[in-house]
């Protein structure tokens, strides 16, 4: 399921009439590191850009989406030199990024545990749902750090309605909803 936006995000559909990423938004220069596919919102009090979307607000076309960072491979000389999935889904700090929403926009996410490299780096594991009571049909929403079950794709803080799900890979598809 590896996609160039690292092991736990990526684009099942994609379709450009749709899919809106709206502006070029920086991620915060300081702070914690933010997981592609992560809920964002654009930053009120540092224009320009953005931060973590806190709990319980809905998908907002052009101000509150997805996060999606599409130059992970302009590195600087500086950085690392071998980049692997792991390092994909991570954001840069301080770099433009976009804001990505788009009903029918169809995005997978994935839970992936922790793991240690045979070059010594351990892996931290990565929880982007919650998979209690998620099931085809329902909504996930944003709690702040992870997407989280709602009983209903309409309800107004889903992002949109489960297409699949599978709890054993730790996988779930979602198409958005505005």
């Amino acid at each position: 399921m590896a996609s160039d936006y690292g092991l736990n995000f990526g684009f099942r559909r994609s379709d450009e009439s749709v899919r809106l990423s709206e502006g070029r938004f920086k991620t915060p220069a300081t702070g914690a590191n933010l997981l592609l596919g992560t809920a964002v919102e654009i930053d009120p009090a540092n224009p320009g850009y953005l931060k973590a979307a806190p709990a319980g607000v809905g998908i907002r076309p052009g101000t509150c989406g997805l996060l999606v960072q599409e130059e992970a491979w302009n590195r600087s000389i500086y950085e690392a030199q071998q980049v692997d999935s792991f390092l994909l889904g991570i954001a840069k700090k301080n770099t433009l990024s976009v804001v990505t929403t788009g009903a029918g926009t169809k995005v997978w996410l994935k839970n992936t545990g922790a793991q240690n490299r045979a070059d010594g780096r351990t892996i931290a594991a990565v929880t982007m749902f919650d998979p209690t009571s998620v099931a085809v049909g329902r909504g996930l929403a944003w709690d702040g750090t992870k997407f989280v079950d709602v009983a209903s794709p309409l309800d107004a803080t889903s992002f949109g309605e489960v297409t699949f799900f599978d709890a054993a890979a730790g996988v779930v598809e979602l198409v958005l909803g505005k």
